[in-house]
């Protein structure tokens, strides 16, 4: 585009004869400012973040598959109803969401519950008791507390482990929160064939 000096004032306070035409104006689309005779390209647009994507993809590599047998202890904030639980779950991992079963005893007194979840944004395990599966409550007038678990996966000494909090209700209100540690029930080659997980399951 073009622009005709229209005004002697205006040409005169810019030096620029009588008649004379300003420079050319080109408009550029770069979604940049570049500099004179710079090269744009594309290419390196798409490029830069890709690089920034490479740490998440290696992180999202690295997280362990949860799938298995898992046994450990649910351990309950002072005021509960014991300090400490049994505690088994069986999951299985599907892409970024989970389900299974979770196994808590203490003594005579066990509950199975289905329990179904996803993997949050940090990389932890949010999983959720659904219902009740069978329980035994040995006589006694207590109400099982249906959990949430914020869970996270790391490896301790060679060993998966799954940690973290967990908090609910049940109808009687809400229940004394607490924490528990679940390490991955490894399996071995028994000697007739075949694998069998190293601690028993608590049913059957």
């Amino acid at each position: 585009m073009v622009l005709r000096a229209s005004s002697n004032f205006a040409l005169n306070q810019l030096g620029i004869p009588q008649g004379d035409t300003l420079p050319a104006i080109s408009v550029a689309r770069s979604p940049y400012l570049l500099p004179r005779n710079a090269k744009y390209s594309p290419m390196k647009r798409l490029l830069f973040p890709a690089f920034l994507l490479l740490p998440l993809l290696v992180v999202a590599q690295w997280r362990p598959d949860i799938s298995g047998s898992w046994s450990g202890l649910l351990l309950q904030n002072e005021g509960g109803f014991s300090d400490r639980f049994e505690l088994y779950m069986n999951l299985e991992q599907i892409g970024l969401s989970v389900r299974g079963t979770a196994y808590v005893r203490l003594g005579e007194l066990h509950a199975e519950m289905k329990v179904s979840g996803f993997q949050t944004l940090d990389g932890s395990w949010r999983i959720s008791e659904l219902e009740i599966l069978r329980n035994n409550k040995a006589g006694l007038t207590v109400a099982w507390c249906m959990k949430e678990y914020d869970l996270r996966a790391d490896y301790r000494q060679g060993e998966l482990v799954l940690t973290g909090p967990w908090w609910g209700n049940s109808s009687y209100g809400p229940c004394v929160p607490g924490s528990i540690t679940l390490r991955k029930r490894i399996k071995v080659a028994s000697l007739l064939g075949g694998e069998y997980p190293v601690d028993v399951q608590p049913h059957g």
